[in-house]
């Protein structure tokens, strides 16, 4: 992470924030694996994903299983609702990063994204499809 500031705005496992309609959002976005708009890129390491992102608009609930990072190619905000309950604002600078590498089929997290900017959010995500070897490393 380079300049990206996150705030917890609604704690795990407090519903409270959220409303009807994103539960049952949630709940049926379970077997949703597209981590981003377009899949750029597929090979038997690894998938590269683009999100192009306009003021307003949502990207769905959806599943992360695998250890990824994103990197941010435009500024701006948005918002998270995450399957603990958790919902997170963030406000991202060109060239952010953030690497998740502890993810698993059993350490996972499902969260939408919903851009509350004023500027188009685009993101591209590497998702890597092996296990990390850490013998290997």
């Amino acid at each position: 992470m380079k300049n990206m500031i996150a705030t917890l705005i609604n704690p795990p496992e407090n519903w409270s924030f959220w409303t009807a309609e994103k539960i049952s959002e949630l709940e049926n976005a379970t077997d949703n694996f597209k981590v981003g708009e377009q899949l750029v890129l597929e090979n038997n390491e690894f998938k590269i994903w683009t999100i192009h992102l306009p003021p307003g608009e949502s990207m769905p609930f959806h599943t992360h299983s695998k250890r990824y990072f994103w990197t941010a190619l435009s500024a701006g905000k948005s918002i998270s609702y995450y399957n603990d309950g958790s919902v997170l604002e963030t406000q991202y600078e060109v060239n952010d990063v953030k690497y998740f590498s502890d993810l698993s089929d059993a350490n996972f997290f499902t969260h939408n994204l919903e851009n509350t900017g004023s500027t188009e959010l685009i993101f591209m995500t590497v998702e890597f499809l092996k296990e990390l070897d850490v013998e290997n490393i």
